[in-house]
């Protein structure tokens, strides 16, 4: 029988700041949605980060994104904070989906290389061995 392994900080580090991050990044988006000033002057903003992006990203899809993140967020750092190792790819997946979609949005910004750096430092910290067996994952 295999002993349990106890949490590793840096799991609980991660999900907590993620789980609090996703909740108060909501609500500039609440605000653009709730004045109709502020949401123009986000679709003017968008409309010339649009010469820089690959595509064009309509702000009503990065709006609508990051609402969906919250409880996709939420769900996958619960799950992790259990264990479960489904949920640690879910929020890898999720991770790595905001940097393609900020890559879309803004091209090769410092926005995006932030991003990137913060999806590699995740994706490294989450992803070591032991960090691993924590998940039940095993790497041979």
């Amino acid at each position: 029988m295999d002993t349990p392994i106890r949490r590793p900080r840096t799991v609980s580090l991660v999900c907590w700041f993620f789980i609090l991050w996703s909740l108060l990044a909501v609500v500039p988006k609440i605000m653009v949605l709730a004045d109709p000033g502020i949401y123009r002057q986000t679709i003017e903003f968008n409309q010339a980060l649009a010469s820089r992006g690959l595509m064009y990203v309509p702000v009503w899809f990065q709006i609508f994104h990051a609402f969906a993140g919250v409880p996709v967020i939420i769900v996958a750092c619960a799950g992790m904070l259990k264990g479960w190792a489904w949920a640690l790819w879910v929020l890898l997946a999720w991770i790595f989906g905001v940097v393609v979609l900020t890559l879309l949005v803004t091209g090769l910004s410092v926005s995006f290389y932030a991003k990137l750096g913060v999806a590699i430092l995740i994706t490294v910290l989450l992803t070591r061995p032991h960090v691993l067996r924590f998940f039940s994952i095993h790497i041979r």
